[in-house]
């Protein structure tokens, strides 16, 4: 196998090229990338930040296997990595100092029937992973099982945890042809219920909160007469409300009370709005200031230290890149032929 090569594109303000300019906390960056549906590809690249090297198939590596099919999503909790293997419908937990796979869960309903999980958030010592067979499952990661689930609306999608609550998009993708669900379910953390949903359009996938309690989400529409848009929940009065300006959101990510937000339409190339959560302003409708031009993100991360900003550009059909944008939104390096469509990055 040929190693992806670190290119540095910008230097450091010593004007020193090659330098890598990383806080002292951040050491390496995890790399999950989600692979082709059905090819059994999805990895785990490993970048030492202070040398530079990249292993793109970090896991393999380590656990002399591979992840499985169609890794969706990863998030760090504590000493642990939680992976979302969907195809494979497995949850990876990994050892985050080592890459070693401490346990591999399998995500199977009673009958058997691979639950397909999607998306990932963590609170009060658990980990919740919504699935596809319209439930939010919860994980103990001292014990690393499954303690809990809970029946949501159709085909869940994003989901986070705020303030003793969980919020679910409920897609209902898979049910496209006969009509998306247009909900997000409104999870009691305690006693793990379903208190109420939340009627907030068509086709919900991202959501996010910001410190204030308030909910985010990117709703998708059916990429035909219903337009997608992008929506706060009141955390006050639970009054939905759509944010002006910003009328394509695909995917976004919320960080510092910022939301990042990847925005485009099909034929354009994808670029990133970013906005003030407390001021509920646009700061920005393209924050990457200089760079390449990228035709297609397929998801981004941030460094809540730095504010760096982690790109994954993918064109479906070669091993895709990271680029890393500092918080004014210039290109620091590129991180070429990471993996199969590269999705989360995860910063230690």
């Amino acid at each position: 196998m040929v190693l992806a090569t670190l290119f540095l594109v910008a230097c450091s303000d010593s004007d020193k090229p090659g330098e890598i300019e990383t806080p002292i906390e951040a050491k390496e960056l995890l790399i999950l990338s989600e692979g082709a549906m059905g090819s059994n590809n999805s990895t785990l690249a490993r970048l030492d930040l202070l040398s530079g090297v990249l292993n793109p198939d970090y896991f393999r590596t380590v656990n002399k296997r591979g992840l499985g099919d169609v890794g969706n999503d990863m998030i760090q909790y504590g000493a642990k990595i939680f992976i979302v293997v969907n195809k494979s419908s497995t949850i990876e937990v990994v050892e985050a100092s080592s890459g070693k796979s401490l346990k591999q869960i399998p995500m199977k309903s009673d009958n058997g029937q691979a639950r397909e999980p999607r998306r990932l958030a963590a609170g009060n010592g658990k980990i919740y992973v919504t699935s596809f067979d319209d439930t939010v499952t919860r994980i103990d990661t001292a014990s690393l099982q499954p303690d809990g689930k809970v029946t949501v609306g159709m085909d869940p999608e994003g989901i986070a945890f705020k303030n003793n609550k969980i919020y679910v998009a409920n897609s209902g993708g898979l049910n496209w042809a006969n009509g998306y669900d247009h909900t997000v379910s409104v999870i009691n953390a305690v006693t793990f219920t379903e208190d109420y949903k939340v009627e907030v359009g068509t086709n919900p996938g991202t959501v996010q909160a910001d410190s204030e309690g308030d909910v985010y989400v990117s709703v998708t529409g059916n990429y035909n007469d219903i337009p997608a848009a992008f929506k706060k929940i009141d955390a006050a009065t639970g009054e939905v409300t759509p944010i002006d300006g910003i009328m394509s959101p695909i995917k976004f990510i919320i960080s510092n009370n910022k939301a990042y937000i990847i925005n485009g339409t099909y034929g354009e190339p994808n670029r990133i709005i970013v906005f003030d959560c407390l001021t509920e302003k646009i700061l920005t409708d393209n924050f990457i200031t200089d760079g390449p031009t990228i035709e297609t993100i397929n998801n981004i991360s941030v460094d809540g230290l730095t504010g760096d900003l982690f790109v994954a550009e993918t064109d479906y059909i070669t091993p895709g890149n990271i680029h890393c944008f500092d918080k004014n939104g210039k290109l620091k390096y590129t991180l070429t032929a990471v993996g199969m469509n590269p999705s989360v990055v995860v910063v230690m």
